[in-house]
């Protein structure tokens, strides 16, 4: 992020913006393509995600623009959203143990996470941001081609057509609870991913290396929670996990916020990545559960509220960081962390009450 400020000039509002428009795409893209994946299948929807994908990523790399670099990056989502949303439904829908083969996807989205910042560091350092970007592109190609190749479950024609059952799954508690975790724990982890560089380096005036790593031990944090997770889905229930994770991603984000002390800082960010970790997969793989019918209406519509998670809150804390501080911007995360606990909690109680009604 402070590469890209400086290149195109950017305040801090502006720089948010980056994961707004990319968060608006993704809104356009995953509802869709969550109910595409039931009606056409899996592969169509997949092979044109990654293609969008890698145009709005050549097209960012390219330009030297601050207009377009922004809005090509409604391109970016719109092809990320529709990726994330496809191979989501994919698995739930090919799965037996959704909550641990979910976890097990997620876990390489962790490892990313982690390897990631530190490459994207280095290569930051000792050459530019454009060449990390066309790194990632040649890596997406290479995907594109991989996914290409593979097999893909065949459509169930005899279905009823999700277009007509997305209002009635939409409507239901559990969903709407799950819908305001998948918002606030999106929004809040892409915040966090965008600004906790930023913050460190300009709050607490830690070196760039040292909030490199923060980031990556927030990521680390992730990727061992999710290998956690595989685990402990065999024996707990999805809710109660959901409720687990919520519950103590509230003490440790509070540590790493409100402390000034970098080691402290780092424990916190590390720990809420582990708790954090349990929530997106967990929570596809119990809405998933409720609806088997139409896994990919489901998926879509979670990772919809999840982009609009991922739209509003990390421009929420750069138009907070312009005008109080990157500091305080953080902190008004932690209303979205207690209100996510709040909807683990009644979560928890509704699937009881179902178990005992039954």
């Amino acid at each position: 992020m402070p590469a890209l400020i400086g290149e195109f000039n950017l305040s801090l509002t502006e720089a948010g913006m980056l994961y707004s428009f990319r968060g608006i795409g993704m809104l356009i893209a995953v509802l869709f393509a969550g109910m595409l994946s039931d009606a056409i299948g899996h592969r169509k929807v997949i092979l044109s995600g990654i293609s969008l994908w890698v145009i709005g990523l050549v097209i960012f790399n390219t330009t030297s623009s601050a207009s377009l670099a922004l809005a090509i990056w409604l391109l970016t989502g719109i092809g990320f959203g529709t990726t994330d949303s496809g191979l989501n439904s994919l698995i739930a829908s090919t799965s037996k143990n959704k909550g641990s083969d979910l976890n097990q996807l997620h876990f390489w989205f962790g490892v990313g996470a982690l390897c990631g910042p530190l490459l994207a560091g280095l290569m930051i350092t000792y050459f530019n941001w454009r060449l990390l970007f066309t790194v990632t592109i040649g890596i997406m190609v290479l995907y594109l081609i991989y996914m290409y190749s593979q097999n893909y479950p065949k459509v169930a024609r005899s279905r009823v057509s999700p277009w007509k059952s997305l209002s009635s799954i939409a409507l239901q508690p559990e969903m709407l609870l799950l819908g305001v975790i998948m918002f606030c724990y999106t929004g809040t982890g892409t915040a966090y991913i965008g600004w906790i560089n930023t913050h460190l380096t300009r709050t607490h005036h830690l070196s760039n290396f040292y909030a490199s790593l923060v980031l990556t031990l927030y990521s680390a944090g992730l990727a061992v929670g999710r290998l956690f997770v595989v685990f402990i889905s065999r024996r707990l229930t999805y809710a109660k996990i959901l409720l687990g994770g919520a519950f103590l991603s509230c003490f440790s984000a509070s540590l790493a916020v409100f402390s000034h002390n970098p080691i402290i800082i780092g424990i916190g960010f590390a720990l809420t990545g582990v708790f954090f970790a349990t929530l997106l997969p967990t929570s596809l793989a119990l809405g998933t559960k409720l609806f088997p019918e139409y896994t990919g209406t489901v998926t879509g519509l979670l990772i919809f509220f999840g982009a609009l998670g991922r739209t509003f809150l990390p421009g929420l804390v750069g138009v907070i960081a312009d005008n109080s501080g990157t500091a305080i911007g953080l902190q008004v995360l932690l209303v979205a962390i207690a209100l996510m606990t709040l909807s683990a909690f009644r979560l928890t109680k509704l699937q009881l009450e179902d178990d005992e009604e039954m």
